[in-house]
């Protein structure tokens, strides 16, 4: 396989790369991806031989059928026991494993053979992910993400307003309710993952910390250890199961 289409279908957005074998050549992002967007990247990589698609959410109706002539395709929706990947789940139920956890764990195990890496997820909700060095995905929390956090505090109460976490607010002086929302969400979450941070790093002292997700540029400089931060870790651990179940 050399031309890849690997598409990840969020909550939130659709995500979609195009690999010439591990080199990713271009990513687009949809709130809700058309026929004729899969039409254009196929027009303008003629040469597509391969593709993928994982899905969290619901999946287009068109999308199978769009992508059901291509040489070799993986249609991702549900558990899939046959499908080989790169990392071992150490997980009870590995049936309700989100895709995309699966997906990032391979990708970090291909990036960071051999060592121990919590990568977190900053998306729709965050993710702990615990990969070991023996590339065995050991699972990890789940928790709200920055948006839903804020979200819920204004849908749930009658006087809270939404706060737009795009407008930076100086959370060092929290005198009026949106920095006060704003802190409680973004400093809040800051907490949060310091402490996760140093729970696995007692169990693994030469843990690795990867960031990646839309919001995790909030959190890249707010650690004192040294933060490793990918961009489109799902497209890319997608792109490392379709290599390994294509050969």
């Amino acid at each position: 396989m050399q031309h890849k289409l690997v598409i990840d279908i969020g909550n939130t957005l659709t995500k979609l790369g195009v690999f010439n074998g591990k080199r990713l050549l271009c990513t687009r992002w949809y709130e809700a991806v058309t026929p004729q967007d899969i039409e254009e990247v196929r027009q303008k990589y003629p040469g597509l031989d391969a593709a993928i698609v994982c899905t969290v959410a619901r999946e287009p109706v068109f999308l199978a059928k769009a992508l059901a002539n291509f040489p070799y395709f993986i249609d991702w929706q549900s558990y899939r026991p046959d499908l080989k990947i790169p990392v071992s789940l150490r997980y009870k139920n590995p049936e309700t494993l989100g895709r995309d956890r699966i997906a990032v764990a391979s990708a970090v195990a291909s990036l960071y053979p051999g060592e121990n890496v919590l990568c977190i997820v900053f998306g729709s909700c965050v993710t702990y992910n615990v990969v070991d060095n023996q590339a065995c995905f050991l699972g990890g929390a789940i928790s709200p993400g920055l948006n839903m956090r804020l979200r819920a505090m204004h849908r749930f109460t009658e006087a809270l307003p939404m706060v737009d976490i795009r407008q930076e607010r100086d959370t060092e002086c929290i005198d009026n309710t949106q920095t006060a929302l704003y802190s409680g969400a973004l400093d809040g979450l800051r907490y949060e993952v310091q402490g996760y941070v140093e729970r696995y790093r007692k169990r693994f002292p030469d843990l690795k910390i990867v960031l990646t997700g839309g919001n995790a540029g909030y959190f890249e400089k707010s650690f004192n250890y040294r933060i490793f931060a990918h961009q489109n870790l799902v497209l890319r651990g997608l792109n490392e199961i379709l290599d390994l179940n294509g050969r």
